[in-house]
């Protein structure tokens, strides 16, 4: 059984019963008490799980991890997907984007475009984009979220209504193997439903911890994502929901 397949099942048993014991978990993975250890710590890393003294047990589905944090969790992986997300963004296209530290890394690989319209309620994107010539950026209004920057609530949404875009370009809290996609914060999510609503394509942009998190908000099927870009295959189960809804898959080649 390959690492990742692991750490998957793990998560699936969390997420089945909230909590359990490392022998547990070992004998339901037929490995032994060291290897779980060893997978707890690294998933622990990631923020995916909290380590218990003899198990483990799930973050809470209501709460992302500090956004300081997460600007530096997986920024390889996430630099990845940004190359790979903003090679699929055309030249004169018209773009939203959303809030979230992987769309922030498309928003600075955007930067030397042309002709580029780009709507959205993230102050941080803006700022990668807003000294460019060759990009017009659009700012949502809205209520203001000093922890990371972004225009939130009713007013964003129906400022964001107000526009058609070619391409959304959106992160996204957490993937279901049941192929939804969840988030956090109902006033984020709000906002990314009016740009689905009004996009011609959404492109999705996750990093592989995303197949592994939960959270409590529904955004949409995965089925309202033409594209997924990850830097790495997702487990199985989200693979056949992904297969399921024609979505397709882009795993970002890392930086040579």
């Amino acid at each position: 059984m390959s690492i990742s397949t692991r750490h998957g099942q793990i998560m699936e048993i969390l997420r089945r019963r909230g909590y359990a014991a490392i022998d547990e978990l070992a004998g339901a993975l037929s490995v032994t008490p060291q290897t779980v250890r060893r997978d707890l710590q690294d998933l622990a890393d990631e923020g995916l799980l909290r380590r218990h003294h003899g198990g483990a047990s799930l973050p809470s589905s209501i709460a992302n991890t500090d956004y300081a944090l997460r600007q530096v969790e997986n920024a390889a992986a996430k630099a990845a997907i940004g190359r790979a997300a903003a090679a699929r963004v055309a030249e004169g296209s018209s773009v939203f984007l959303t809030l979230g530290t992987t769309v922030e890394a498309v928003a600075a690989e955007l930067a030397g475009r042309r002709a580029l319209r780009v709507v959205t309620n993230s102050t941080a994107a803006a700022r990668s984009l807003g000294g460019d010539d060759g990009v017009s950026v659009q700012v949502l209004g809205g209520t203001f979220r000093p922890r990371n920057g972004g225009l939130v609530g009713a007013l964003t949404a129906e400022l964001a209504a107000r526009w058609r875009c070619d391409l959304l370009v959106t992160g996204v809290g957490a993937i279901s193997a049941d192929g939804v996609l969840l988030d956090y914060h109902e006033e984020e999510v709000a906002v990314v439903r009016a740009m689905l609503a009004h996009a011609r394509i959404t492109l999705l942009v996750a990093d592989h911890t995303k197949f592994l998190k939960t959270a409590a908000c529904v955004v949409a099927p995965v089925a309202a994502a033409a594209v997924l870009v990850t830097d790495r295959p997702p487990p199985d189960s989200h693979a056949k929901a992904l297969r399921r809804a024609g979505t397709e898959v882009v795993v970002a080649p890392p930086a040579t």
